[in-house]
């Protein structure tokens, strides 16, 4: 199987230290939640924190496997990108963690925000639990991950075409 077929069927699971929600991110760009500890006891006001750990983790988890697969394919451990090497790559490097990429819900209830993939916000707007049901809350998630992550693929794309030849 090719490096970006195997990449296509990753799939990585997270939970909260509560185990009150659970998240797996599959078809590169797809999140589906779940909440083992019950929809209706999630507390609204401690929301945000939980999905912004989750995020973290759930991120970290891709880039493990990720990284897993690439070492597999090329025969050589992996664990993280190679080192910069010229003052193009050091630029990308730098301007890369500094993207933020932003997600939100066709109603504004739910935005998601992180800088450089590792600094993640969530903005769940009061009431937002009592006015979705389980699967509407789940499938609003899922598209704010969805719009987030073409987001922060965008981005890159504008910048590597902006630093041009310098990448090389």
């Amino acid at each position: 199987m090719m490096v970006s077929e195997r990449l296509d069927r990753m799939v990585v699971t997270a939970s909260t230290p509560d185990g009150a929600i659970a998240a797996e991110l599959f078809d590169r760009d797809q999140v589906r939640l779940s909440f083992p500890g019950g929809y209706r006891w999630l507390d609204e006001s401690r929301l945000p924190g939980q999905l912004e750990a989750l995020a973290r983790v759930l991120w970290a988890r891709r880039m493990r496997e990720y990284f897993e697969i690439m070492s597999e394919d090329e025969d050589v451990p992996i664990t993280a990108e190679p080192e910069p090497v010229t003052a193009g790559q050091w630029e990308f490097v730098e301007r890369r963690a500094q993207i933020v990429a932003r997600g939100e819900s066709p109603d504004g209830r739910i935005a998601v925000s992180v800088r450089g993939m590792q600094e993640w916000t969530v903005r769940v707007q009061p009431g937002t639990l009592r006015e979705y049901a389980e699967e509407e809350f789940a499938e609003a998630i899922r598209s704010v991950v969805t719009r987030l992550l073409d987001d922060q693929f965008r981005q890159i794309t504008e910048l590597k075409i902006d630093l041009g030849d310098r990448l090389d």
